[in-house]
């Protein structure tokens, strides 16, 4: 007779798409431009956000990271994620230039990158790169995003670029609030951003 034995198969729970966007690094020869490349990341996130079937961790939990040599893997496992996304950027002029990459955490393996180069002359040229990355990521992990998603992802807060630039420039000084006075430019920067655009 013949013995049957059964084979024992893996369970194949599918990886929970819970990602952490990293502090973006400020490859620009001028520092000042830190408030635009964090600007790009805080837009990233908030459009992966907008996805149900990704979790996210908040920029205030991913910001202590900053300047911070830890391994990718022990970061993951700290914030309780399955995948990274790593950037830098550099704005000279009116151009500026952005290279995103997305990282399984367990093996810090390379998932998808992409490197933009963009000439600002509104805030579609900004907008449309943060954009189309969101929808690069939910690609890369198969997730089919709904028309809901879609729009909220498009959807443009202002069409007034210098507004737009002051409300980046109000986050940056809000995101430090080391002291008062943080608080207090940050109020000043949104409010300049409401009087370019009341909507």
């Amino acid at each position: 007779g013949y013995l049957f034995i059964p084979k024992l198969f893996k369970s194949s729970k599918p990886v929970e798409k819970s990602i952490a966007v990293l502090p973006f690094k400020n490859d620009s020869p001028d520092k000042e431009n830190t408030y635009f490349i964090n600007g790009v990341m805080d837009e990233i996130l908030n459009n992966l956000q907008a996805i149900k079937d990704i979790r996210t961790i908040s920029r205030t939990s991913a910001e202590q990271y900053r300047n911070q040599a830890k391994s990718i893997t022990d970061i993951a496992k700290e914030l309780g994620v399955n995948y990274i996304v790593e950037g830098s950027g550099q704005k000279y002029g009116n151009t500026f230039r952005l290279r995103v990459q997305l990282i399984m955490a367990a093996k810090e393996s390379h998932l998808w990158g992409k490197s933009y180069e963009q000439e600002i002359q509104g805030v579609k040229d900004i907008f449309s790169i943060q954009n189309q990355i969101a929808k690069e990521i939910a690609a890369e992990l198969k997730i089919v995003l709904s028309p809901e998603e879609i729009m909220r992802i498009d959807k443009k807060p202002t069409e007034n670029l210098e507004a737009y630039n002051y409300y980046l420039r109000g986050n940056d000084f809000y995101m430090r609030g080391f002291v008062k006075q943080d608080f207090e430019i940050a109020i000043k920067m949104y409010e300049k951003a409401i009087e370019l655009d009341p909507g």
